[in-house]
């Protein structure tokens, strides 16, 4: 494959955050954009030369989207593979349909992990609703049971503690064709490992970030993971080793938990830029958004190591009044804090609006500045 210089047209499927990012990346280097998403009002809409208007399986559509790029990736796992594959017969695509066909499918992922070898938690794959009672206790609790597709930031999913939680749990995650149970455990941290790989093999990681949670979803990143080198070094060649199984050109996310134990385990996939991967856009030479598409258009891999150390914290709809917005000018009077807006226009509970990231050398006061932006959004609420 040629490489794909500026002035050429990337095409992204998906135009919410993470397409953004990536067109305004695109933009930096010279590349026209043009994006693909059902939502007239999208994040990536404001950045994109043309924005096509449609449902991620209307073919025709997609088709004539395709057309009008010179190569094309996507930003989110929830498109028709089957579409897909109909892109991929007429135009470049990267990462590949088959590895989205893996990671967008939760079942198909743990069996890829689970039959290669990889580590991940202990499952059962459920297939109706009169089974979940047996194998939750055959698995244990407490469990969790995941829809097998569209689940993220904690949906589709239902903890279980007790037989008596398997009753509803069925309905409550949408009654879907075929589910994931998963044993619950206990953790000590949960990181993620961002590789790029390009169409000659070589391959290229990101710091690695340790991330935490709130109701499922992403609150706050830090760089360096503190997890020490040994496990670092575990974990990037787990990533390496998947990334080849997949024969992925293109980024890959792979999101890990460390239990109780110091045992690494593998617990998802993303072949995309990823939330905890956002840090890199302030600390690293090469953000995961230019890094993807330098890869997609066979261009050298950049330069991914961290100028210091950093904090990345979501910023949700909750943050939002009825009558005004949070105090940016607050949080802008804070050395080293840099704000991300993705130009949402209507907030919601736990939809991501934005994010910001505190640069600095000494973690310390890294998160003393975070304490401090926390106090003023919070103060802004009350």
């Amino acid at each position: 494959m040629k490489e794909i210089l500026p002035g050429a047209t990337i095409g992204i499927l998906g135009g919410g955050q993470l397409g953004r990012m990536a067109a305004m990346e695109a933009r930096r280097l010279g590349y026209g954009v043009v994006i693909y998403d059902p939502d007239p009002s999208c994040p990536a809409a404001a950045i994109a030369d043309k924005h096509w208007i449609g449902g991620y399986d209307d073919i025709d559509k997609l088709l004539d989207f395709a057309a009008a790029a010179d190569v094309l990736t996507y930003e989110f796992e929830n498109i028709s593979s089957l579409a897909l594959r109909k892109l991929e017969e007429e135009s470049l695509l990267f990462p590949s349909a088959a590895v989205l066909e893996i990671c967008q499918h939760r079942v198909r992922e743990k069996e890829f992990l689970s039959s290669r070898g990889f580590p991940t938690v202990s499952y059962k794959v459920v297939n109706r609703p009169e089974e979940l009672s047996s194998k939750a206790a055959d698995l244990g609790f407490p469990s969790i049971l995941k829809t097998a597709q569209l689940g993220y930031d904690g949906k589709g999913q239902v903890s279980l503690s007790s037989i008596e939680d398997c009753f509803s749990a069925w309905e409550n995650i949408g009654k879907p064709a075929i589910a994931l149970l998963e044993k619950r455990l206990e953790l000590l941290a949960e990181f993620s490992v961002i590789i790029g790989r390009d169409h000659k093999k070589n391959v290229s990681f990101f710091p690695i970030p340790r991330n935490f949670h709130k109701k499922g979803i992403l609150d706050f990143t830090i760089v360096p993971s503190g997890l020490g080198k040994r496990l670092e070094k575990e974990a990037k060649e787990i990533a390496f080793e998947i990334a080849a199984a997949l024969d992925l050109i293109g980024l890959l996310a792979v999101e890990f938990f460390l239990t109780e134990n110091e045992d690494i385990v593998v617990n998802e996939l993303a072949p995309r830029p990823h939330n905890s991967g956002h840090f890199s856009l302030d600390i690293c030479l090469t953000s995961q958004f230019e890094q993807l598409l330098r890869i997609i258009c066979n261009l050298p891999l950049g330069a991914t190591s961290a100028r210091s150390n950093g904090l990345m914290r979501n910023l949700l709809g909750d943050l939002w009044r009825a009558d005004n917005q949070p105090n940016w000018a607050g949080l802008l009077k804070l050395p080293g804090l840099k704000l991300h807006l993705y130009g949402k226009k209507q907030p919601r509970v736990g939809r991501k609006m934005g994010h910001y990231c505190i640069v600095g050398e000494n973690m310390d006061d890294i998160l003393a500045l975070d304490t401090q932006a926390l106090q003023i959004l919070e103060n802004n609420l009350s």
